[in-house]
């Protein structure tokens, strides 16, 4: 390990362990803002139960971790769309390329579409006259508004060693209310390691780590999460049990600590046949509605181009029903 590596990867372990104990960690539940980043916005991820940050490469990994980005060759685009809550949407595209020997560069933009909401007045409520008829009106103006919420981020990422590669995330987030609006720069810091055991290798990240976001008079901080994880391949050609060079089983598992909640831990399974076929299976421990998830994919060359395609589902409780993603990528190197 080069001497500039040396100080990259010691001064991002000093990092990564003291921004938990620097930043208000133990806050109380509820008191982030800007929620629609604790979404996860696209399906290879929630596939394994958002376990992603040692696994995380190329432009889906801009999310999770951006040392990912360094993790893969050439050019790779997604495209992912969230069927969330209450008909809302979530929509997300992220690029990653290669500038050789200078490393990766990556942009991604997330939004989230709440739909259209009928505004309310108490000055509104009673019963109207309607073609002579006495009707209730619940507080109804016959105005409505619709709430947005977007983040735009660019990321530098680079391998400093054949195993260690860390990045870089700057991001504008914005959230529109009813009355109103803030915008606030946050950053994402993440590292990965290649152990050199077999396939194991270990990420850990920081997100959202920025200024609060003020909404009319009052400061709330934004979503901080802090992940650590490690991913390994159980089976394949260099598998902890089995060697095969036709089938792969990766196992993956995240130790997650977010501001404004209990610790939370990840885990997942993908078994990839043939480099071509997926199949994905997670589990969520102590969020409030995330549980169980499963998914699938299928990865196809087209002459010099890799497109994949990714579905997952995510049981969010009896409550709230399941969430489906569809994801699509590209990549060419």
């Amino acid at each position: 390990m080069s001497a500039i590596a040396k100080i990259v990867f010691r001064c991002s372990i000093v990092l990564l362990l003291l921004l938990p104990a620097t930043t208000g960690w133990a806050q109380k539940v509820g008191t982030s803002s800007m929620q629609f980043l604790k979404v996860a916005p696209n399906a290879h991820a929630a596939g394994l139960g958002t376990a992603y940050v040692a696994l995380g490469a190329g432009a889906d990994a801009l999310y999770w971790n951006p040392a990912g980005l360094a993790r893969a060759a050439g050019h790779t685009l997604s495209l992912d769309r969230v069927d969330w809550f209450l008909d809302a949407a979530h929509y997300a595209v992220a690029y990653g390329g290669s500038l050789g020997r200078f490393g990766h560069l990556g942009f991604h933009f997330y939004f989230a579409d709440m739909g259209d909401f009928q505004e309310t007045r108490v000055d509104h409520l009673g019963f109207v006259d309607r073609n002579g008829t006495q009707v209730y009106n619940p507080g109804l103006t016959g105005q409505s508004f619709s709430p947005k919420s977007w983040i735009s981020g660019l990321t530098y990422a680079r391998n400093f060693t054949d195993r260690f590669s860390a990045g870089l995330t700057a991001k504008l987030a914005r959230e529109d209310l009813w009355l109103s609006s803030s915008q606030v720069l946050l950053f994402d810091f993440g590292m990965n390691y290649e152990t050199g055991f077999r396939s194991l290798r270990v990420g850990a990240s920081v997100i959202n780590f920025g200024s609060p976001v003020s909404f009319e008079e009052e400061d709330y901080p934004a979503p901080l999460l802090f992940r650590i994880g490690a991913a390994m391949d159980m089976i394949g050609a260099n598998g902890l049990f089995a060697r095969s060079g036709i089938g792969r089983l990766t196992t993956t598992f995240d130790l997650i600590q977010p501001n404004d909640y209990d610790q939370q831990w990840a885990t997942g399974l993908e078994y990839v046949f043939l480099e071509r076929f997926m199949l994905r299976g997670g589990y969520q421990h102590n969020f409030d509605t995330a549980s169980l998830s499963f998914g699938g994919g299928l990865q196809q060359s087209i002459g010099s181009f890799e497109l994949g395609l990714d579905y997952s589902y995510s049981d969010m409780s009896d409550a709230f029903g399941g969430v489906h993603r569809l994801g699509l990528s590209f990549s060419v190197e």
